[in-house]
This record gives C-alpha cells, sequence and structure tokens, in this order.
C-alpha cells in the first residue's frame, strides 16, 4: 500500500510518501501513521506536524464521499491560529487523497465541539481540500515527496498559487551540476490555486543524490522565492 502523509514543512503543508502491507481499512491505518508523526528520514528532511502530543483516533466512518473522523480532547488543544489550521488541514490533506473521500467531519469525543481549540477554525460542516487553502505553501508538490526516489523520469505534481502560474524546476546533483531546468505551467496562478501535472526525462548512469528544487520568482526582482527543496535519490 502506497499512501501520502501530510505533515508541514515549515509553517505549511509537506508530503512524505509511504508504504506498508495492504490493509482493507486504508483511512485508519493512514490517519494512525499520521498521527505517529514523522519518522526520522522525514524529519531530517524537515519534516515536522502540528498534530497535538497524546492526539489519538478513536473512529472513522465514511458514507457517501464523507470521512466522518473522531479524535479525542488532546487533539483539541488550543494553540496558535495557524497550526490549528495546519493540524486540521493535515487530516483533510491525507483523507482526501483516497476516491472514496471528497470531505471530512471532525468531532471531538464524539461529537462537533461548539468551538474547536481556540476558535480560529470552525468544525461545523464537513472540510474539503479548498477550505483548508491556508495551510497550503505557494507550491505544493505531492509528487515526489520525502521517500520517493526517481528513475529516468521525474514525474512533477501538485498545487501552486504562484504569478502568472509559471515557476521552475531544477534537479541537482551533489557537486551543484544541474541535470534538469524546466519552466512549470500551473492551470492557474496570480491569486487563484491551479494545479500541475508534468514529466520530464532525466539522463543519467548510475543511482546519484540530488536536490530538487521548485520555486517561484519574484516579480519585483527576480530571485527565487516560494522554494521547497526535496533531497531524493536519481538514477537510470
Amino acid at each position: 500500500m502506497n499512501y501520502s502523509l501530510y505533515f508541514l514543512r515549515g509553517s505549511y503543508l509537506g508530503v512524505a510518501h509511504r508504504t506498508s502491507a495492504a490493509t482493507a481499512a486504508v483511512a485508519t491505518a493512514t490517519l494512525l501513521a499520521l498521527f505517529g508523526g514523522p519518522r526520522e528520514a522525514e524529519l531530517s528532511a524537515g519534516l515536522s506536524t502540528a498534530i497535538p502530543p497524546g492526539s489519538r483516533l478513536l473512529g472513522i466512518h465514511i458514507s457517501s464521499g464523507t470521512a466522518t473522523v473522531n479524535f479525542n480532547t488532546a487533539y483539541g488543544t488550543p494553540g496558535e491560529p495557524g497550526s490549528e489550521l495546519a493540524r486540521v488541514a493535515q487530516v483533510v490533506y491525507t483523507l482526501t487523497q483516497f476516491p472514496s473521500i471528497s470531505r471530512v467531519a471532525l468531532e471531538i469525543q464524539g461529537s462537533t465541539p461548539a468551538t474547536f481549540a481556540s476558535g480560529a477554525v470552525s468544525l461545523r460542516n464537513p472540510l474539503g481540500r479548498t477550505d483548508v487553502l491556508g495551510a497550503l505553501p505557494a507550491i505544493l508538490v505531492e509528487t515526489p515527496a520525502v521517500g520517493d526516489s526517481l528513475h529516468g523520469q521525474l514525474h512533477l505534481s501538485g498545487l501552486a498559487n504562484v504569478f502568472e502560474a509559471q515557476f521552475a524546476v531544477q534537479l541537482v546533483d551533489a557537486n551543484g551540476e544541474l541535470l534538469l531546468d524546466q519552466p512549470v505551467h500551473a492551470t492557474a496562478g496570480t491569486g487563484t490555486w491551479g494545479t500541475f501535472n508534468v514529466t520530464f526525462p532525466i539522463a543519467v548512469s548510475t543511482t546519484v543524490q540530488c536536490t530538487l528544487r521548485v520555486f517561484d520568482s519574484s516579480p519585483k526582482d527576480g530571485r527565487p522565492i516560494d522554494e521547497v527543496d526535496v533531497h531524493i535519490p536519481v538514477g537510470p
């Protein structure tokens, strides 16, 4: 079973990919992995979590595209507004990667709280991905992610909200040599979220450690901004 876990990179969502034994309870297994936090390699790659210590999944039920998830009181511990949004977004994005789930209803101890945590986020209605866009970086790279390797090509996908819907992707090896340097166009930009899904060939004869750099250019002075770096092995 291959799945994505939406942790944090800095203050915004960042992605790790994991593989585990197949199970019929995919959503439950994925949430348990999310609540277990980043592994050592994921921490070293710069990922963290906004989910409070002691948070536990009490149950999950999926019906008509909505996953109703029940957490203990620790999940509702008050925090900074951005952190509260991030912890909710982590759950929403992790669950909605599955085609059977489009929205997530969150409960604390079996009921919808009148006020969640400090009140920065409302759980009164089920939430979809567009309801928690404030937790996204300007460029969210969903593939590849921490835990992946590349073989002969780069398949790049995710979401972006950047100036004129254009940004750049580079692959740089340990010696600083550019293996790839290409522009990428999202389906929308400049205040509107768009998607991107592109594939580029990579020519290497042996496996090398590289840094995937994805970044926008400042419309003011052209300097790289909104950069996402992922260290990743690249092979033939």
